[in-house]
């Protein structure tokens, strides 16, 4: 980060200037320092005095991490008084100190600005205290008060990651886009060969030979259809190649590949779960012409993702390869932080008690006692839920931890449209025997054979409650270690299916949208392959297919990232246990080495 980078001279950390930090900076001071930073430079009186209503203090003891690499707390922070450090991440896991923190000094300035997670790690040495301004209270204000964003001012590196802010419709908050590519412009010029075929056909009308015979009005409606032709042709093909696309982020790489109205895939994986990556060129054009197919394998045999016909294929490969380096550099930095504080524990380094400051902005409003729900409340309550019980919701979160899906109502309508067509027209017959047709009436509902037409409206009815319960017994449902496809018959009666698939198990996660109707309604189907025999889970015919697959692949690495955590936690605390027992022996032994 530009405004906390630093070098080190020799390898060592830089010397701290013990009288600046031990310098403690009055509210005035703070109030300046913010003022004057670039961020806030061309705010009025009015402006940033809303900014700093959103001012909170925080103290943090000795020996702890204000902010992790890589982590997402994008608060911006200044520091009043204390000693700080700052340690960036490097080749071979090490994470070494560039530079000390000055009281008055503002960090996390590019996160708080971006929402982009820290590139460095921060550390107190002695309790500090800090003000800060919470990013997304701070964000509200903006959407409040749109006119402070036009007077924020941003450094050259905050510009570069806003203009990544936005270059695909399923980026995440925070997501840095490294590449962003389409296929090679000699793949739009392969599929132009049928317009070149329109434009030669039209061209060859005007030929001597021919041209008596296209010289009257019909010849010139069949050149006007030719290049009308020619020119949906050209049209159609340039927004295919238009619309298919490749991104690689800092945190995925993606691959997604649309027909216009048709069909639209999405083939995701994070950048942590890349093994490989491999060029191919098919042939000696792709070769003079420096492009060819990249095969990025992850973590799964069948979990590839192909980059076709992209332009400078080494160049993107190193970039996945360099990025998934330097979030494996994050990893091991991050562990040997998490470690530093295990042994500060240990040597009950920072574990005194703090004193606690009002916030200078305004303070939080009290809890209020519960108050039992009025009447009408709790009758809405209950009516949404009787609604959510017959026609459900296509994505509801019953915990927060769990979220279920339902295949789109566009499924449900498919499944029952002839039951109750044909219920519909069974109702209709009888309504117009019973008014129109008198001797028809006495027949059907004043004999024996009312039982054979009330057995008909019976079958129909069943036949429609039977459809429809198929429909909304069938879930899909995300928790934050599994993944559950839960398919049960109508009442039970034929019994019910569960597949479940561990989160661990997970390889990749492909939305795909295929037809008209479709697309026109955001429905699709999201497969998940896992590692087992049969090794493929389907969520058909839900709504917004990338918003599912978004969840998945978001639980996923929440779950992976939480296993590295519990794994890195045990052999910490072994770590810091055979510390233990090699400080007992010392002391049991002396100074003799053991041995």
């Amino acid at each position: 980060m530009a405004q906390e980078a630093g070098n080190a001279t020799n390898g060592q950390a830089p010397e701290p200037d013990s009288k600046a930090i031990q310098a403690t900076l009055t509210p005035d001071d703070i109030v300046r320092q913010l003022r004057e930073s670039t961020l806030f430079s061309r705010l009025t009186d009015v402006e940033f005095k809303s900014v700093l209503g959103l001012m909170r203090t925080r103290m943090v003891n000795e020996g702890q991490i204000l902010i992790l690499a890589g982590a997402e707390d994008t608060n911006l922070y200044i520091l009043r008084r204390g000693k700080m450090l700052i340690r960036a991440p490097e080749k071979g896991g090490k994470d070494p100190v560039i530079r000390f923190v000055k009281p008055g000094e503002i960090l996390n300035e590019l996160p708080f600005v971006t929402g982009h997670p820290s590139e460095v790690t921060i550390e107190t040495v002695t309790p500090v205290q800090l003000w800060y301004i919470p990013r997304g209270e701070f964000q509200q204000l903006l959407e409040r008060e749109g006119y402070i964003r036009e007077h924020l001012t941003y450094t050259p590196e905050a510009e570069k990651y806003i203009k990544q802010r936005r270059r695909f419709d399923t980026q995440r908050p925070g997501e840095l886009v490294l590449w962003f590519g389409r296929k090679h412009w000699w793949v739009l010029l392969q599929s132009q060969w049928f317009t070149a075929l329109m434009l030669a056909f039209a061209g060859a009308t005007f030929l001597p030979p021919v041209r008596p015979i296209f010289s009257g009005p019909f010849g010139v409606a069949f050149v006007g259809a030719l290049l009308f032709v020619a020119f949906a042709s050209f049209l159609w093909f340039l927004i295919d190649w238009w619309n298919d696309y490749y991104v690689v982020t800092d945190q995925r790489v993606i691959h997604r590949e649309r027909i216009l109205i048709i069909y639209d895939s999405q083939d995701e994986a994070p950048i942590s779960s890349v093994q490989n990556v491999t060029v191919e060129r098919p042939n000696f054009i792709s070769t003079v012409l420096d492009t060819g197919t990249l095969m990025i394998e992850t973590l799964g045999a069948r979990a590839n993702i192909q980059f076709e016909w992209v332009a400078e294929p080494n160049k993107v490969s190193k970039l996945i390869l360099d990025q998934q380096a330097r979030a494996r550099v994050e990893v091991a930095a991050t562990e040997r932080s998490k470690v530093r504080s295990e042994l500060r524990r240990e040597m009950d380094v920072g574990t005194k008690p703090l004193p606690t400051f009002a916030p200078p902005g305004p303070a939080p409003e009290a809890n209020k006692s519960e108050q039992p729900l009025p009447l009408l409340r709790r009758v809405g309550i209950g009516l949404a839920d009787l609604r959510n019980e017959l026609l459900p919701r296509m994505r509801l979160v019953r915990a927060p931890d769990i979220i279920v899906y339902r295949k789109h109502w566009l499924a449900l309508i498919g499944t029952t449209i002839m039951p109750f067509l044909l219920f519909l027209l069974y109702l209709a017959a009888m309504v117009f025997v019973w008014f129109s047709a008198s001797s028809l009436r006495r027949l059907l509902f004043e004999t024996p054979a009312v039982v054979v037409v009330a057995l008909l409206g019976f079958i129909l009815l069943f036949w429609l409650v039977w459809q429809y319960e198929d429909w909304r017994n069938d879930l899909y449902m995300l928790t934050t270690e599994r993944l559950i496809e839960y398919k049960r018959t109508p009442f039970g009666l034929l019994g019910t299916s569960q597949r479940t698939a561990s989160l661990a198990n997970v390889q990749n996660v492909t939305a795909v949208t295929k037809g008209f109707v479709d697309n026109l309604f955001n429905v699709g189907d999201v497969a998940i392959r896992t590692g087992g025999m049969d090794n493929e889970l389907n969520f058909a015919r839900v709504w917004n297919p990338r918003g599912v697959q978004r969840e998945v692949v978001t639980r996923l690495e929440a779950y992976r990232a939480a296993q590295r955590d519990k794994e890195a936690a045990r052999r910490r605390r072994e770590f810091i246990e055979w510390i233990g027992i090699y400080d007992e022996l010392t002391r049991i032994h002396g100074e003799r080495p053991l041995g």
